[in-house]
């Protein structure tokens, strides 16, 4: 997806979105997630930036509540495919699949030797501790989402705000 493509799906996505200004899963998250995957995917082979920032974009926009909802992720990939059928998520049939995965499984507890997917977890990973979780380091995905440095990078994030989405946008195009 181009530039243009990405910032029409975010601007059609944030006024859809649910709990956009949740403090613990609105769109402040969204942006770190993707602000921290894109970090990931840039040392990462093969991971795909753009399925990356579709996912920091869209992972948590179904949630129901701040607590414990299993069905936020399937729901995800659900909003997901319905902004494909409107022709505003233009991703390949592969990119969509990779997407698809993230999304519905996120919070499974799960790892992935998919690059991208696994870029995905161990991104919102990262950002556990605002809910006063620590990430468990054996549920890492990614070699890129290991050590202290990482995890501080994640807390300056959460602390100082991550870039706004049209900077993610054009990072993410420029892959």
């Amino acid at each position: 997806m181009e530039a243009r493509d990405l910032t029409t799906l975010v601007a059609a996505v944030l006024p859809r979105a649910w709990r956009r200004d949740s403090p613990w899963h609105g769109e402040a998250h969204w942006r770190c997630v993707a602000t921290t995957g894109l970090e990931l995917a840039a040392g990462a082979d093969g991971t795909d930036p753009v399925v990356v920032l579709c996912f920091g974009l869209l992972h948590d926009t179904r949630r129901e509540n701040e607590t414990y909802d299993p069905g936020h992720g399937p729901r995800a990939e659900a909003f997901a495919g319905e902004l494909r059928a409107e022709g505003l998520l233009g991703l390949t049939d592969r990119q969509f699949e990779s997407l698809g995965a993230a999304l519905r499984l996120h919070s499974n507890g799960q790892v992935s030797a998919n690059p991208t997917i696994g870029t995905c977890w161990d991104a919102d990973r990262l950002h556990l501790p605002r809910v006063s979780i620590e990430p468990d380091p054996t549920l890492f995905s990614t070699q890129a989402a290991h050590g202290a440095a990482r995890r501080s990078a994640a807390a300056l994030l959460r602390e100082h705000g991550a870039p706004g989405w049209d900077e993610l946008v054009a990072a993410a195009a420029a892959g």
